[in-house]
C-alpha cells in the first residue's frame, strides 16, 4: 500500500516538473536554411525545381500513354449462343434433335491503314507536346527572372527606407541636444520626431512588400519559405550599356527556335495527320466471323463478313472539321509572326528610350539630388538650413530614388522580355 503511494507521489512531481520545464523553456522556432542565389542561378534552379515544370511534364507522358493506344489493334470478339436447350431433359416432350448452340470467334480488319495514320497523329501530338513543354521552360523563367528582377527593387527600396530612418534618428538625437542648449524650440524637435516616426513606418512597409515578393521568390524556386530563406547576390544597376540589336536576325531566330512558334507549325502537321485519319476512318471497317454450330445432332462450320455500307455516313462532320483546323493553325502561325514582328520592334525602341532616361536619371537627376541632400543635411545639423528644408529635399532624393529605381526595374525586365521573344532558351549573359 505504501508502495503504491510512494509511485502514485513519484508521478504527481515528474508530471509538475515536466510541465515547469515546458512552460519556463519555451520551443524555439527553427532556423531556417539560407542559400544565396545570383539571378543566372535562379532560373536555372527554378527550371529544375518549379512545381509547374513537373506538373507540366506529365502532359509529355499523357502523349506517350496517348501513342501507345493508338498502336493497338481491335480485340479479337468472341459470340457464343445457345438456342432450345431442354429445361427439363426428362420430360416426354423433349426432343433432343432440336437443340442448337454454337461459337463464333471474329476479328476486326481495319481498313485504310488505320493504325499506322493513328500512330501518326499521335507521334506528332507528342511532338507537339514537347514544344508546349519547352515553351513553359521559357516562360518559368521569364516569370522567375521578374520576380526576381522585383524582388531586387524591393530589396532597394527597403534599404533606402532603413537609410532615411537613421538619418532621421541622428537628426532627431542631434535637435534633443540642440534643444538642451535652446538652440531650437520644442516645436523643431517634435517635428523632427513626427518625421522620425513617418519614416519609421515607411521602413516597415517596404520590409514587408520585400519579405512578401522574396517568399513568392522561395516557392517559384520550388523551395518551402518555412524552411529556407534566400539571400540574393547582385543589384539591379549592373548593366551600363546599350546591347546592339538586329532585330531583323533575331525575328529569323525567334521563327526557328521559338517553341510556340514551331509548335503552331507542328499544328499544323498534326492538322493534315488527323484529316488523313478521318479520311481513312470514312472508310468502313471489315468484321470476319469464324463460327462453330451444333444443330439436330449435326456440326456445321462456316465464316462470315460484316461491312457497313457507307450510305448516309461517311465521317464528312469528321473530315470538314480536320480540314478547317489546318487553316486555323496556319492563321494561328501568322498571327503569331505579326505579333511577334510588333513585340520586336516595340521592345527595341523601348530599351533605347529606357536606356538614355537611365542616364540622364543617372548622371544628372539622381547625383544633383544626392548631393543637394548632403549639403542640406549639413547645413541643418550646422544650423544653416530648416528642418522644413532638409525634410523637402530628402523627400525629393526619395522620389528621384524610387524612380531610378523604377525604371532600372523596367530596363532589366525589357532585356530580360527581348530575350524571351527572340526564343533563345535561357542562358546567362
Amino acid at each position: 500500500m505504501h508502495k503504491q503511494n510512494r509511485n502514485s507521489h513519484f508521478k504527481i512531481c515528474l508530471f509538475v516538473l515536466s510541465s515547469f520545464v515546458l512552460t519556463s523553456f519555451p520551443v524555439l522556432p527553427k532556423e531556417k536554411t539560407k542559400r544565396e542565389f545570383g539571378f543566372d542561378q535562379a532560373i536555372q534552379f527554378a527550371l529544375q525545381n518549379n512545381k509547374q515544370v513537373a506538373i507540366a511534364k506529365y502532359e509529355i507522358e499523357f502523349s506517350k500513354a496517348d501513342r501507345i493506344t493508338a498502336g493497338l489493334r481491335p480485340n479479337p470478339f468472341l459470340n457464343i449462343n445457345a438456342d432450345v436447350l431442354p429445361f427439363n431433359p426428362n420430360s416426354k416432350q423433349f426432343d433432343p434433335n432440336r437443340n442448337q448452340y454454337g461459337v463464333s470467334l471474329g476479328f476486326v480488319y481495319e481498313t485504310e491503314n488505320k493504325r499506322e495514320e493513328r500512330i501518326n497523329v499521335a507521334n506528332k501530338r507528342l511532338k507537339m507536346e514537347e514544344l508546349i513543354f519547352l515553351e513553359s521552360l521559357r516562360k518559368i523563367s521569364l516569370g522567375t527572372g521578374n520576380l526576381f528582377i522585383a524582388t531586387l527593387a524591393a530589396r532597394e527600396r527597403f534599404l533606402l527606407a532603413e537609410e532615411n530612418f537613421k538619418n532621421l534618428v541622428n537628426i532627431v538625437e542631434i535637435n534633443k541636444i540642440r534643444f538642451k542648449k535652446e538652440d531650437i524650440s520644442k516645436l523643431e524637435l517634435v517635428r523632427s520626431e513626427v518625421a522620425q516616426d513617418q519614416y519609421a513606418v515607411a521602413k516597415v512597409s517596404a520590409q514587408v512588400d520585400y519579405l512578401k515578393l522574396k517568399n513568392e521568390l522561395i516557392v517559384t524556386l520550388g523551395l518551402n519559405p518555412s524552411e529556407i530563406d534566400i539571400i540574393l547576390s547582385g543589384n539591379l544597376d549592373s548593366l551600363k550599356r546599350l546591347p546592339l540589336i538586329d532585330s531583323d536576325k533575331l525575328l529569323s531566330e525567334a521563327t526557328e527556335g521559338r517553341p510556340d512558334y514551331l509548335a503552331l507549325v507542328n499544328a499544323e502537321d498534326v492538322a493534315l495527320a488527323n484529316f488523313k485519319l478521318q479520311k481513312a476512318n470514312a472508310v468502313p471497317n471489315v468484321s470476319i466471323l469464324f463460327d462453330s454450330l451444333v444443330q439436330q445432332n449435326q456440326y456445321m462450320y462456316g465464316m462470315s463478313v460484316n461491312l457497313d455500307l457507307p450510305v448516309f455516313s461517311r465521317n464528312q462532320g469528321e473530315i470538314a472539321k480536320s480540314q478547317s483546323t489546318t487553316k486555323q493553325a496556319a492563321l494561328f502561325r501568322e498571327e503569331l509572326y505579326l505579333n511577334l514582328a510588333k513585340e520586336m520592334a516595340i521592345t527595341e525602341e523601348e530599351l533605347k528610350v529606357r536606356f538614355e532616361a537611365l542616364e540622364q536619371m543617372r548622371q544628372i537627376s539622381l547625383l544633383k539630388s544626392q548631393q543637394a541632400v548632403k549639403i542640406v543635411e549639413l547645413a541643418y545639423k550646422g544650423g544653416g538650413s530648416t528642418l522644413l528644408e532638409f525634410l523637402d529635399t530628402t523627400r525629393s532624393y526619395n522620389e528621384t530614388r524610387l524612380k531610378y529605381i523604377d525604371a532600372l526595374v523596367e530596363y532589366e525586365r525589357a532585356l530580360l522580355n527581348l530575350k524571351y521573344i527572340a526564343g533563345f532558351d535561357y542562358k546567362p549573359d
